[in-house]
């Protein structure tokens, strides 16, 4: 799961980098808050990947 995350992360950071360098023009304000939420979503996700990793290390001693 983590690495899932860490995908969708890096090619939404890759997306956004070419947009910026192809000067391309800003979506507006709602494909901003889009962007915001998906990036709190894949935090949220790698933190409960973390802890259920957490847990099962804590589980096995």
């Amino acid at each position: 799961m983590n690495t899932n995350s860490d995908i969708k992360i890096t090619d939404q950071l890759e997306r956004e980098l070419i947009e910026r360098e192809l000067g391309s023009q800003s979506l507006g304000f709602a494909n901003d808050v889009k962007r915001v939420i998906a990036a709190v979503q894949g935090i949220f996700t790698r933190l409960q990947a973390e802890a259920r990793k957490a847990k099962v290390v804590y589980a096995n001693g």
